[in-house]
């Protein structure tokens, strides 16, 4: 049979690293070897080639085999153990080979089940060593307070147990750049605590594989790959590694370690809410292995860390917490009047910039600013609060670096780059918290601009590592939840305490406004009276004298002088009349008469009497159908369906005979027609004379409007705003609809109670 290796040999270099396939390199380390079988069948598909040195038999004659020609039924015991739950990561026992005790991982890649075995080394003399340091792990939470205090401690008992030269627990920020927060070393080492790494020294799929596998160890740095073998016919390309404990080492980090003088490495990956969150890293400077027991002793040490990060952050944040909701309650339990007196109040108490640790606050409502400690001039306020109102859509932004979002503000977020905005809900007006930029000095292991390197050889990991110290001015100190948290708490308080000012302030202005409606419509009255009372007096003299003199003495005044009286008469008696209707309008206006059912039939009676004669001499047919009783007042009714039935006899056709036709039907109407949306009468009056242009039927409903000229039809212009009136103090409207020379409409709706 053929035998074929599936050493991944693409070309890989510091250009195209990020799409290096890590978890398929078709080789392993050599402190141990690597059989993979079909899950389903237990046959042999792939073997390391250094199988003889562990198992006594070659590659060449594993492959294709079942594995329980290989191990015995203890062996198989277990694997069919790890076969019951592949969902777990990875599964560990010893097993003798040739009387040798091996330490065997298993762990499951697609449809096979990798066996990987290596010779069980004790590093401690004593048995109960590992006991007591894991037992040490509940110290741990009596003996430290903070994070930090917790990560120094975890390294220094990594570095007891493995005896590594070097621990380090390294923690990412957003953009997976690291920096080593604690260490435990040997004496005559320079200490790495403090130092940043680039995102480029872990590239993406790495990454990945410390989520996928937690630990991964590298006995010796300079250590040469055994390829895997399958059958020369097995269609399987690749064997996925991702999981695998004995996995080959990219040649890039292989060449950054020995850039670095490392010579063995142990990582222990460090997960946070599914996410890589840091590593704890080992290095030592000549080779080291490592027992399975004590690797499950790190990770148990990693997983201890993991599962206090929270509670840790929370511990660091409580004191934050109660210092700022303090000044937040400060703020919120002061006795304010709902005034602006009461903004100004609040931003004359330190408490304002102490709620959330800023060093000054503003607040641009309507065209005031209101400022504490250190802001941008008012100008700056306005401008800033503009472009944040365009700029955030959810009503709260905030930012260590302003800059970053926004670069035509460079005098504001070269002075305050940390932002903590809240909108007001009004357009520009708004609430917001600053900080000044900290000038922050991260010190990196080598130039992060030279990640890469370039020497006769090409390009290559970077080969220094001394401290490069870059300076950061563009951001502030990041907020914290807590005091994010706070100043919301106060924004909420501050958005109900300016609402509560502006509708007390609309009170005031309502109250003000009905002061002086009251003086205006006392003024009125007056007006009024003089108008429609001392008016009656001299115009009554002129028409009685008026009537005099066209009496007996008519004859003896010329001709041209009786034209003249007669004017003169016509014009009292037109004047006389829109008097009257003005008493009339005003009436309606100042009506307090109760409401009752109005029987409509009766009312159409009593004006069809009133009118009888000026049917006849128009000879006007009126057909008026059956109609309802509606609540109202039967006076002011009466004189708004008057008033229709004489718009109607005075703007008859003379080319025909007019025609008035009552009708009455129910109809709802929506609240985007009427006041109150409901059913309603609708009391339609319609006639066939001369009409009017449709675009005047709003018009017509004005006082004093007309749309014809006074020596053509005789009248005040009141009357339809007269109607107008009378129908909205029935809680009603009134309609018009006309046709030139043909006729109009009116439309009257009362609410059915």
């Amino acid at each position: 049979m053929n035998f074929k290796d599936i050493v991944n040999r693409s070309h890989i270099n510091l250009q195209n690293c990020e799409d290096e396939l890590i978890h398929i390199p078709g080789s392993i380390q050599p402190h141990g070897f690597l059989v993979s079988i079909d899950v389903s069948t237990f046959i042999i598909t792939v073997c390391s080639e250094n199988t003889y040195k562990y198992l006594g038999y070659s590659y060449d004659q594993l492959i294709t085999k079942p594995i329980e020609s290989i191990f015995n039924s203890l062996f198989i015991n277990e694997l069919n153990n790890f076969k019951s739950d592949l969902s777990q990561q990875g599964y560990t026992f010893n097993f003798s080979v040739l009387d040798k005790l091996l330490s065997i991982s298993l762990n499951y890649s697609d449809n096979n089940i990798i066996i990987e075995g290596e010779p069980v080394d004790q590093q401690f003399k004593e048995t109960n060593d590992l006991y007591h340091s894991s037992k040490q792990l509940l110290s741990y939470i009596e003996d430290s307070f903070s994070f930090l205090e917790l990560a120094t401690s975890v390294a220094i008992a990594i570095k007891n147990i493995t005896q590594y030269d070097r621990v380090m627990v390294y923690r990412f920020d957003e953009n997976y750049n690291g920096e080593v927060i604690a260490e435990s070393k040997e004496q005559h080492l320079e200490t790495y605590l403090g130092l940043h790494y680039p995102h480029t020294d872990i590239p993406v799929q790495a990454r990945e594989l410390y989520v996928k596998n937690h630990l991964r160890i590298i006995g010796d740095v300079n250590y040469k790959p055994v390829p895997l073998y399958k059958a020369a016919n097995d269609t399987k390309e690749t064997l996925d590694l991702s999981t695998s404990v004995l996995r080959s080492v990219s040649p890039i980090h292989i060449q950054y370690l020995n850039n670095m003088g490392v010579g063995a490495t142990l990582t222990i990956s460090l997960l946070h809410k599914g996410k890589l969150w840091g590593l704890i890293t080992c290095h030592h400077y000549t080779k080291k292995y490592l027992s399975q027991e004590i690797r499950n002793t790190v990770k148990l040490h990693g997983h201890f860390i993991t599962s206090q990060i929270d509670i840790r952050m929370k511990n660091e944040q409580y004191e934050v917490a109660q210092k700022v909701n303090a000044a937040v309650q400060q703020l919120t339990t002061k006795e304010l009047n709902f005034n602006r007196k009461s903004i100004k109040r609040l931003f004359e108490d330190k408490a304002i910039i102490e709620l959330c640790n800023s060093v000054g606050a503003s607040a641009f409502i309507g065209d005031k600013v209101y400022t504490f400690g250190e802001t941008p001039n008012k100008e700056e306020i306005k401008r800033l609060s503009f472009y944040l109102s365009q700029y955030n859509i959810d009503g709260a932004f905030n930012t260590n670096a302003l800059s970053r979002s926004n670069s035509d503000l460079p005098i504001i977020s070269s002075v305050f780059p940390g932002i903590n905005y809240h909108s007001l809900n009004n357009d520009t007006d708004c609430i917001i918290w600053y900080r000044n930029h900290t000038i922050k000095e991260i010190n990196w292991a080598g130039d992060p601009s030279k990640s890469i390197e370039k020497d006769k050889n090409g390009l290559s990991p970077r080969k220094s590592f001394h401290i490069f110290t870059e300076s950061v001015k563009d951001s502030s100190k990041p907020w914290l939840q807590s005091e994010l948290s706070a100043s919301y708490n106060f924004y909420v308080f501050f958005q109900h305490h300016l609402r509560s000012i502006i509708l007390n302030e609309e009170k005031e202005n309502q109250r003000k406004l009905t002061e002086i409606l009251k003086e205006a419509n006392a003024e009125l009255e007056n007006i009024n009276w003089i108008s429609t009372h001392d008016l009656q007096e001299p115009l009554r003299k002129i028409r009685m004298m008026a009537s005099i003199i066209m009496g007996d003495e008519m004859k003896e005044i010329p001709e041209d002088v009786q034209v003249k009286i007669l004017k003169m008469q016509n014009s009292a008696e037109k004047m006389q009349t829109l008097i009257s209707d003005i008493l009339k309008y005003t009436k309606t206006s100042v009506s307090v008469s109760n409401h009752e059912m109005v029987n409509l039939n009766a009312i159409f009676d009593e004006i069809n009497k009133e009118l009888k004669d000026k049917y006849e001499e128009k000879k006007v047919t009126i057909k008026i159908d059956t109609l309802p009783q509606i609540n109202g007042i039967s006076f002011l009714i009466k004189q708004l369906f008057t008033n229709i039935i004489y718009n109607s006899l005075k703007f008859k056709d003379t080319n025909r005979i007019p025609i008035i036709q009552v009708t009455s039907k129910t109809e709802y109407l929506d609240e985007n027609v009427a006041l109150i949306a409901g059913d309603y009468y609708k009391i339609q009056i319609k006639d066939n004379g001369i009409g009017f242009d449709n675009v005047y039927k709003e018009k017509i409903f004005k006082i004093f409007s007309r749309l014809n000229g006074q020596n053509e039809y005789a009248g005040s212009g009141i009357g339809l705003a007269l109607c107008k009136k009378i129908m909205t103090k029935h809680n009603g409207i009134i309609t018009a609809n006309g046709s030139y020379g043909e006729g109009a409409e009116f439309n009257m709706y009362f609410p059915i109670i």
